[in-house]
C-alpha cells in the first residue's frame, strides 16, 4: 500500500493542528509533507495547486465557516481531482458528520478524541484506497463507454424482463429513434419473435455468471415500420441477483445501405432545423389515431408566404432563406408545446393543433399572422405576411384529405387578398 507524500491539514486552532501532525509524523516518520493552512481561503488555493494525497479538515473553521460544506464545495467543483478529505470532528458533530458525509463526498471522519496514530493510519488509508478504486471505476467506464459509443453494431443492454437499459448511437439509429429515446422500450417491441426465455438459464445453470453468446437470425421492425433483416447475439450476465443480457445486432442486408438512407431521411429541415414532412407525417398519424380513441378535436392549420417568389426574384434566394428562417422562428414561439411543426416544403409550412376548438385554432393563427407582420428584415423592406388555411380533422378523416383541405382554405385566403386565415367550412 503506498503511503501519502503530500498531506494538507486545514484547521484554524495551531494546538489542534500540531496534534494532528504529531499523530501523522508517528505514523508515516518525516518522510511526508505536511503543510497547515489556518483558513478556508488559504485551503483552497493551496488544494489547487498543491497536488495533495489527502487532506484533513477540522469541522469548525471559525467565522462561522463549516468544515463540511466547505469540504463539499471543493468536491463539487475539483471532483476527482479534489484530494480525499477525511473530516477532524468533535464528540458534539458526531451525528452531523455521521449523517451527512457520504452524501457530502467525504471520504472518511475520525473525532478528535480517537486520534491516534492508529486510526489515522487506518483512516488514510481508506481513503486513498477509495480513491483508486473510484478513479479506476471511472477509467473502466470511459474505456466501455468509448467502445459502447462508437460501436459499430448496434449494442442493447437488458435487463431481467426484456426491457432496454441502455442503447447505443448505432442502435437507436439502426431502429430510427432519436438520441436517448429506446430506454424503456421492451424487446419485443423491436424483434416481435424474440422470446428472452429461451436464453435463461436452467436449474443446473444457476451458479454461472456469464453465458455465451448465442447468435440467431431475426426479423425486426424500425420506428417507421420497415422490416430489418438482423443478426443477433444475445448474451447473459449475473451481477448479485440480478441478471443482465446484452443484444448486439447488424443489419446483415444492407447495414452500411441504412445509414446512408438514414442520413437522407434525417428528420429536421436543414434550412430552418423544424421537422420534415416525413417525420410530420409519423407523428401526425400518432396524433390522428390518439385523437380518434380520445374523441378530441383536431385542427390542421397549412400557411404560406405571400408573394414569396417576388422575394427571391428582387432580393436573392438567400434573403428568401432569411425569411424562410425568421418564419420558422415566430412558429416555433407562436405554437403550443403540444402542437406539431413542419416545413412542408418551399415556402409552405404545416402544423397540427391537437386537443382545441374553431376559436383556439384561429387564435394561435391570427397571433401567428399578426407576429409575421411584424418581421424585420433589413433587406426586405417591404416586411412579410402570410395566407393561413385551417381545417378540422373530422374523427374517421385522414391526414392526407386533412392537410388537402387546409390547403384548399389557404387558396381562398390567397384569393380574399392575402394576409388573412381562412377556415375550410
Amino acid at each position: 500500500m503506498k503511503h501519502p507524500q503530500k498531506i494538507l491539514v486545514l484547521d484554524d486552532d495551531e494546538n489542534d493542528y500540531l496534534l494532528t501532525e504529531d499523530r501523522l509524523r508517528q505514523t508515516y516518520g518525516t518522510g511526508i509533507s505536511i503543510d497547515w493552512a489556518k483558513d478556508s481561503s488559504t485551503a483552497s488555493k493551496m488544494i489547487i495547486s498543491g497536488s495533495y494525497d489527502v487532506c484533513l479538515i477540522d469541522y469548525y473553521l471559525g467565522e462561522g465557516i463549516n468544515g463540511l460544506k466547505w469540504a463539499q464545495s471543493k468536491i463539487s467543483d475539483l471532483g476527482l481531482e479534489c484530494p480525499p478529505i477525511i473530516m477532524l470532528t468533535g464528540v458534539e458533530a458526531f451525528d452531523i458528520v455521521d449523517q451527512n458525509a457520504s452524501e457530502s463526498g467525504i471520504a472518511d471522519f475520525i473525532v478528535k478524541s480517537e486520534l491516534t496514530a492508529k486510526n489515522l493510519e487506518h483512516s488514510i488509508r481508506y481513503a486513498m484506497q477509495t480513491r483508486r478504486m473510484l478513479r479506476e471505476m471511472l477509467r473502466c467506464d470511459a474505456r466501455f463507454r468509448l467502445f459502447f459509443d462508437n460501436a459499430y453494431e448496434g449494442i442493447l443492454l437488458l435487463d431481467q424482463h426484456g426491457k432496454v437499459l441502455q442503447a447505443n448511437r448505432s442502435a437507436e439509429l439502426m431502429f430510427c429513434y432519436e438520441k436517448g429515446t429506446m430506454e424503456g422500450l421492451y424487446m419485443r417491441q423491436l424483434i416481435n419473435e424474440f422470446a428472452l426465455e429461451e436464453y435463461e438459464l436452467s436449474d443446473t445453470q444457476a451458479d454461472v455468471r456469464e453465458a455465451p453468446t448465442v447468435m440467431e437470425r431475426m426479423r425486426g421492425r424500425d420506428q417507421r415500420g420497415h422490416p430489418l433483416d438482423l443478426e443477433v447475439g444475445i448474451s447473459m450476465a449475473k451481477s448479485g441477483d440480478e441478471i443482465f443480457y446484452s443484444a448486439s445486432l447488424i443489419n446483415i442486408r444492407h447495414h452500411l445501405a441504412q445509414h446512408e438512407e438514414l442520413s437522407k431521411l434525417a428528420h429536421t429541415d436543414p434550412l430552418t432545423g423544424l421537422m420534415n414532412r416525413r417525420q410530420f407525417r409519423l407523428l401526425a398519424d400518432q396524433e390522428f389515431s390518439r385523437a380518434e380513441r380520445t374523441h378530441h378535436q383536431l385542427f390542421v392549420m397549412m400557411l404560406d408566404i405571400d408573394h414569396f417568389k417576388r422575394v427571391n426574384d428582387t432580393h436573392g434566394h438567400d434573403v428568401g432563406d432569411q425569411a424562410l428562417i425568421a418564419i420558422a422562428e415566430v412558429l416555433n414561439i407562436g405554437i403550443r408545446s403540444m402542437d406539431i411543426l413542419a416545413r412542408w416544403g418551399g415556402e409552405e409550412f404545416l402544423v397540427l393543433l391537437p386537443e382545441t376548438n374553431m376559436a383556439g385554432a384561429t387564435l394561435i393563427a391570427e397571433r401567428i399572422r399578426q407576429k409575421v407582420s411584424q418581421i424585420k428584415l433589413p433587406k426586405i423592406p417591404e416586411g412579410l405576411t402570410i395566407s393561413i388555411g385551417l381545417c378540422e380533422a373530422k374523427p374517421g378523416m385522414e391526414l392526407k384529405t386533412a392537410t388537402s383541405l387546409a390547403d384548399q382554405a389557404l387558396y381562398q385566403a390567397k384569393a380574399k387578398g392575402r394576409n388573412c386565415v381562412v377556415c375550410y367550412e
